[in-house]
């Protein structure tokens, strides 16, 4: 596991957005690095393992990840990458994770699609245009902030007990949810809220 020596520096001076770079390859993960050290606190690990210590360590982690499919321990299998981007999703459903991968095929696209993963870019990548889809995804997440500020409708529900109390936080976990939920009662119990 690596992070960018100069971060320590900039976390002083100018907050910068915190980058996840998981790729079993280092001449990815330095070159890659180097390349966005300027704009993002970059921190990279090379397998689902360490994302694992990643997450119960790191106090501040990132908000976006660049994840290739490839992972050991079977590196010529995308099941890893499609296991770490679960475990990303459940860790922090806001995460953006951009699936950067030589493993190109459309299911496995359709797969990382269907898991949480906003975006994937098959290797080799462009940089400029890697550039413009990172900073697409924080725009992204930006909007999603500033809409969960203004979003007044978990305060349409009135009361404190421990069922409502519940309900708010089943409501938080579905409510960016890319899948349908089937919302279920009687007429009148205020499913429209």
């Amino acid at each position: 596991m690596h992070e960018n020596p100069d971060s320590s520096q900039a976390r002083g001076a100018v907050s910068r957005p915190g980058l996840l770079l998981v790729d079993d390859d280092p001449l990815i993960t330095e070159s890659l690095g180097l390349v966005l050290a300027d704009e993002y606190d970059v921190v990279t690990v090379e397998t689902r393992k360490q994302v694992t210590r990643l997450l119960n360590t790191r106090e501040d982690f990132p908000c976006i990840a660049l994840v290739d499919l490839g992972l050991p321990p079977k590196p010529h299998s995308p099941q890893e990458g499609f296991n770490l981007i679960h475990d990303l999703i459940g860790f922090n459903r806001d995460i953006k994770i951009l699936v950067l991968s030589g493993q190109s095929e459309k299911a496995n696209i359709q797969h990382a699609l269907t898991l949480g993963a906003v975006d994937f870019i098959p290797k080799p990548c462009d940089i400029s245009l890697l550039k413009t889809r990172l900073h697409h995804q924080l725009m992204m997440l930006d909007a999603e902030r500033v809409r969960r500020k203004t979003d007044k409708s978990g305060e349409l529900l009135l009361g404190k007990s421990p069922a409502i109390e519940t309900l708010r936080n089943q409501i938080q976990q579905f409510a960016d949810n890319p899948f349908p939920v089937l919302i279920e009662g009687e007429s009148g119990s205020g499913k429209e809220l």
